[in-house]
């Protein structure tokens, strides 16, 4: 016999809730633009030139610092 209390309840909503809220979260960090599943046998298209952009940026951000860094160390 098997007594299902409020607590129990509030337990299993704010656990449906925090996953919930995962799934959003990764939803809005996927890089996905078109998924397609069992009927397209699994098809994924990504959108990566965001990521490829900030990669640079992030190259000549390095170089910068490494090259001031030189300057430094040669003064």
């Amino acid at each position: 016999m098997s007594v299902i209390t409020e607590a129990t309840i509030y337990s299993l909503s704010i656990a449906g809730l925090g996953f919930l809220g995962l799934v959003v979260r990764y939803c809005f960090k996927s890089k996905c633009v078109n998924v397609s599943c069992c009927f397209g046998l699994i098809k994924i298209e990504r959108d990566i030139e965001h990521e490829v952009i900030q990669q640079i940026e992030e190259e000549k951000t390095e170089n910068k610092n490494e090259n001031s860094m030189r300057n430094v160390n040669n003064v």
